[in-house]
């Protein structure tokens, strides 16, 4: 067990310092935030949380079995993997979302809600006392030892409130498995995978990616694949339709939002002068109202409108590095890396994913070549199967089997 005083750096200040080095000075800011949110918004969350208990007990009344699996609800993302996981465990959800409580009252899947530790929890992290910090760590011990998991799956690992369930696992001896939720750089540190038992990764690349980090140490690091399930789309319906998936950028420095607005200002113009129609995806931590304020003339996808949709509905995706731009590729999409920030980043063109630039002079020539559906298909290249493997059958059927040499 780490020492009371240092759980509070261990929890919060140690991610903080990692993705400052990554240089994300803005990170303790929208952690701060974070935590403030949720206590405010707390009184609203814990209605939920009873509902969810009361949904809890009701269920182990009637399900005996012990078959079961704690289960981060960030990874509601993945439908194939949950369906595998309701066929073959019993899957308890846990998290701060209340989304995921409401998905899973049609279905067999349990909801443990732990709002009441995150609030004490959250108060000792912002009030800087270790009483209540530890008065955390053991009510979730509690809760823990009841549940009795054969295993911890996270999305991530690196935020207070799944810290504090990995440091609770690790201590119980309940093995941990996070799934890779996103894009690491080679050019990067390993923020993500460094308190878990395992970690389940996208491809080759990012296996070895972690095992050439000196934090690894113990970690086991086996190929998943793509959690996502693809089917790749035709190029039969082409119709010009442009999509910039948006990042936030300004978590690494504010400066870069007037880069982000000269960027997208420009490719808008390209775009209009070549016959396209340029659509904006925003990402889920930009601010909607700065971006419609600041590009007038940009249009945006629809509220509500899932990546999924985007996707089928549009035919080139553009991005600095987003993982949503890999998924545009795997979907048999014309994908585009626009380099156009001094952030260190893998050269996707280079890693055999999609074209990459550096310009929007050289984008727009390429552009100019996309005249027909015909054009789409001549100019698609596959992503390299070292960097992404697809799963097979599925990517349930493989995390089942991953998981089975685990339990």
């Amino acid at each position: 067990m780490i020492p009371k005083e240092e759980l509070r750096w261990y929890l919060f200040e140690e991610t903080i310092e990692m993705f400052s080095k990554n240089g994300r000075t803005h990170y303790e800011e929208h952690r701060y935030k974070d935590l403030n949110r949720f206590l405010s918004d707390y009184y609203i969350i814990r209605s939920v949380g009873l509902a969810a208990k009361i949904c809890y007990k009701t269920s182990k009344a009637f399900n005996k079995q012990k078959n079961d699996i704690l289960v981060h609800d960030l990874l509601c993302r993945y439908p194939s993997i949950i369906s595998a996981l309701e066929r073959h465990y019993n899957p308890i959800l846990f998290g701060i979302n209340i989304k995921p409580f409401y998905k899973s009252l049609p279905r067999k899947i349990d909801y443990y809600p732990l709002y009441d530790i995150y609030k004490v929890l959250y108060r000792g992290v912002l009030d800087y006392d270790n009483d209540l910090i530890i008065k955390s760590y053991h009510q979730l011990e509690s809760v823990v030892k009841k549940i009795n998991p054969k295993l911890i799956l996270f999305n991530h690992d690196f935020t207070t409130d799944v810290k504090l369930m990995t440091l609770v696992a690790s201590e119980l001896g309940v093995p941990t498995v996070e799934i890779q939720h996103g894009m690491y750089s080679g050019k990067d540190r390993v923020l993500s995978g460094n308190n878990v038992d395992y970690v389940f990764v996208w491809g080759k690349y990012f296996q070895d990616f972690y095992l050439n980090s000196p934090r690894v140490k113990d970690r086991k690091i086996k190929v998943l694949g793509y959690p996502y399930s693809v089917i790749p789309e035709s190029h039969a319906d082409y119709h010009k339709k442009v999509v910039y998936l948006g990042q936030p950028m300004e978590i690494y420095d504010n400066s870069y939002l007037n880069k982000k607005k000269e960027i997208i200002i420009k490719l808008n113009d390209i775009c209009e002068d070549l016959g396209f129609e340029l659509v904006y995806r925003k990402h889920l931590n930009e601010d909607l109202a700065w971006l419609k304020k600041n590009l007038p003339g940009v249009k945006f996808t629809t509220e509500g409108e899932t990546l999924t949709e985007t996707i089928k509905n549009n035919d080139i995706f553009i991005s600095f590095n987003s993982t949503a731009l890999i998924e545009s590729a795997l979907n048999n999409k014309i994908s585009i890396q626009l380099i156009n920030y001094d952030i260190p980043t893998d050269d996707f063109e280079e890693l055999g994913i999609c074209r990459s630039f550096t310009s929007l002079i050289k984008l727009k020539e390429f552009l100019k070549e996309l005249e027909s559906h015909d054009d789409v298909k001549r100019l698609y290249n596959p992503v390299n199967p070292d960097y992404i493997e697809i799963p097979s059958p599925n990517p349930g059927a493989k995390f089942v089997e991953l998981v089975e040499d685990i339990v």
